[in-house]
């Protein structure tokens, strides 16, 4: 369980949280115990998802999986060339991504910082999601950022991945994110497949969680 300063951070999110949940969520995928919903979200063309499942995994092995940055590739849909910039510490760090955008569009590429928090009574914990201009990183990780030619960097990213322990061995999992694509991908169809990256990454996600060399993390 995190220490005593880890509660600030938490506090620090429940607003962001409340924000997310804000939104009218509609159902748009209900398949393999895993539900999908779609939000339209004020001032942006593009629609936010919010994925949710029940995995069988300790909350720790499910964080362990979330730590193993070059891993990615594995369960996040679509994502290429994952590389940690920089690791701050165990709960802040700078990711950078790219993912595989079906042609004639280009990949897109985007860096994303992690901060994770914990409520320390219901080890509810947070990873938040938000993208970072490359100029405002830390050094290191700005020292770190691959130069890619050919790739879009996608505009504003904010998300989380909330994991709730609901026992010894089950744990609630949401995956939500809106994102500006960038590059002035018509809305209609960035829409309209948007479905398929919570729910191909959640079911990613329960066979990369029981593999053994996730089973000894357990910081949370």
């Amino acid at each position: 369980m995190l220490n005593p300063k880890s509660i600030l951070l938490y506090l620090g999110l429940v607003f962001f949280a409340g924000v997310a949940h804000a939104a009218e969520w509609e159902l748009a995928k209900d398949a393999d115990n895993i539900k999908v919903f779609t939000a339209v979200i004020a001032g942006s063309d593009y629609k936010a998802f919010r994925g949710e499942t029940i995995i069988k995994a300790e909350l720790n092995q499910l964080m362990a999986v979330l730590d193993d940055t070059a891993n990615f590739v594995q369960w996040m849909y679509n994502c290429r060339a994952p590389k940690l910039l920089y690791k701050a510490s165990l709960l802040d760090r700078y990711q950078y991504l790219q993912n595989d955008f079906p042609w004639p569009a280009k990949d897109r590429e985007m860096i994303l910082r992690n901060e994770i928090s914990q409520d320390p009574q219901s080890r509810v914990t947070t990873v938040k999601l938000s993208s970072v201009v490359a100029d405002k990183l830390p050094l290191a990780a700005q020292q770190s950022l691959p130069s890619v030619d050919g790739v879009v960097r996608m505009g504003e990213v904010n998300g989380f991945f909330e994991l709730t322990p609901l026992g010894a061995n089950q744990t609630k999992v949401v995956f939500q994110l809106h994102l500006d694509p960038g590059g002035g991908l018509p809305s209609g169809l960035v829409n309209s497949q948007i479905v398929d990256n919570p729910y191909e990454t959640l079911k990613a996600l329960r066979t990369q969680a029981a593999r053994p060399k996730y089973a000894n993390f357990n910081p949370f």
